[in-house]
């Protein structure tokens, strides 16, 4: 099959995985925002401030350099099979045996239990990692999409069960556990067919993949903490409730970007890999990545800002309805954040760990004080607030920092390429408020939440038919292919 079959295949396996958990993680969120309370949200985004962080670092970026590297020998892979395992036991027990600290930070001696379950966290993935690397490394993401379709569904089970039967927090931390476990012995059980890891290590295999690893992994333990530094702020200024709300605003927003981000990264990282030497295809196949995800994201964004207001009564129940202004505010922030996506492919394919650490200290740099003002200032709506502007200074920058540095001078394209989804994005968002306005005037009340869905899909998809006739295209030509691909293996009469 050829290269660009390949990228076909594999993004429709992707797809496909992503489509299922995300709507498995929506009933989840629907279910437990019924069963759960704030505060059990509030004390699960505690934890993961601390856990998050170790379980990027347990990779020590080796995986993205296995991608990278074309000559990987299966005594390299034992070595770093064997360092990945022993790291990951390492960062549990570290984890474990910190609960306390965790805890007496929080002031609050709940934590000190929940940690030390969550720290397995870091230790399950570890047996299964290096099987979805291989896996991605040659595309063959239908082994993937299906191991973690099985883990999100058995991690939903445990997490309704668990919350049905009154465990509170701890249906949340046995879903997280369960999903991890069962991708982890799942990817086991197809890769070990493939490759089994020999009792093999030797210094002299890690050469290269380290020097390249620690990049990678101080980036990604970077961006984690930074990730979280909203919830270590307001769960260390306001505590579990307020937390609650805001964690739950978050993780309604950040659905999206978690399944669209890793589907993005894991097929464009391979393709921009293939085609790295290439400056011209690489830089055509950039923007052409950005310019797709600005034209999922922004509809999707914008269409939680404008039924926010009803979406939340009405699917999530009324004692949620504090997080409404938080999951705007956070909406508008996460669209921003999703035009940065194809960023960490690129550099990763160009083998340039050390410029996507750079760009991730500028991060740091940026949005510790500017979060911290916020939140100190007006609270979470601060921190949510701050958000906004913390992003748009960095897409700025990636442009400047890295981007120009990859395929070279292209800014007039570079916006060009988010312009499209941006503006049929905010024209969606503008006719359904007409919609929204003209129905409370004429009817007196405001429009059902699937009303509003409806509306704002049509308004969009006429507004990409009328004025971006090269999306309408690329989608009859995949059609195209698609049918044309069954005709071809259907036996004639």
């Amino acid at each position: 099959m050829s290269l660009k079959g390949k990228g076909i295949a594999a993004m429709k396996w992707s797809s496909l995985s992503t489509l299922i958990s995300i709507v498995i993680q929506m009933l989840q969120l629907v279910i437990l925002s019924r069963l759960l309370s704030p505060e059990d949200y509030g004390l699960m985004g505690m934890i993961m401030v601390v856990v998050a962080a170790a379980v990027n670092f347990s990779d020590m970026g080796i995986s993205n350099a296995i991608i990278h590297r074309q000559d990987v020998t299966k005594n390299h892979l034992s070595s770093l099979y064997i360092l990945n395992v022993g790291t990951s036991a390492l960062l549990c027990l570290i984890i474990f045996l910190s609960a306390p600290l965790v805890a007496g930070f929080y002031d609050e001696p709940r934590l000190v239990d929940l940690v030390q379950w969550m720290s397995l966290l870091c230790l399950f993935p570890a047996f299964g990692q290096q099987f979805e690397v291989m896996f991605r490394k040659e595309l063959k993401f239908n082994n993937i999409a299906k191991i973690h379709i099985l883990g999100y569904t058995s991690g939903f089970v445990v997490a309704v069960l668990g919350a049905y039967f009154g465990y509170g927090v701890y249906a949340l931390i046995g879903s997280h556990l369960t999903n991890a476990l069962v991708r982890s012995l799942g990817l086991v059980a197809i890769g070990w067919r493939i490759w089994t890891p020999r009792f093999h290590f030797a210094r002299a295999d890690l050469k290269g993949y380290l020097s390249f690893g620690v990049y990678q992994m101080s980036s990604n333990v970077l961006q984690s903490l930074i990730s979280n530094l909203d919830y270590l702020i307001i769960g260390r200024l306001f505590g579990a409730q307020v937390l609650g709300y805001y964690s739950f605003a978050f993780q309604l927003v950040i659905m999206p970007h978690q399944k669209i981000g890793p589907l993005v990264n894991t097929v464009a990282l391979p393709l921009f890999a293939k085609m790295q030497n290439n400056l011209e295809q690489l830089r055509e196949g950039f923007l052409k990545v950005l310019n797709g995800v600005t034209m999922l994201n922004a509809p999707i964004y914008l269409g939680i800002v404008v039924t926010a207001p009803v979406l939340v009564p009405f699917v999530f129940g009324a004692q949620w309805l504090p997080s409404v202004t938080l999951i705007q505010i956070l909406g508008v922030m996460m669209l921003i954040r999703s035009m940065i996506i194809p960023i960490q492919p690129l550099l990763q394919a160009k083998g340039r760990a050390d410029i996507y650490f750079r760009y991730t200290l500028i991060n740091v740099a940026i949005q510790v004080p500017v979060l911290i003002i916020g939140g100190l200032a007006y609270g979470s709506v601060g921190v949510a607030l701050s958000f906004i502007l913390v992003q748009v200074l960095l897409f700025g920058i990636q442009y400047t920092y890295a981007v120009k540095k990859m395929v070279g001078p292209c800014l007039s394209a570079y916006l060009r390429s988010v312009m499209p989804g941006l503006l049929c994005g905010s024209a969606m968002l503008a006719g359904v408020l007409l919609f929204n306005y003209l129905y409370e005037l004429l009817l007196g009340s405001v429009p059902h939440f699937i009303v509003q869905v409806i509306v704002g899909m049509v308004l969009y998809g006429v507004v990409v038919i009328a004025f971006v006739p090269e999306a309408v295209q690329f989608a009859k030509d995949m059609l195209k292919r698609k049918v044309g691909k069954k005709k071809s293996v259907t036996p004639s009469s």
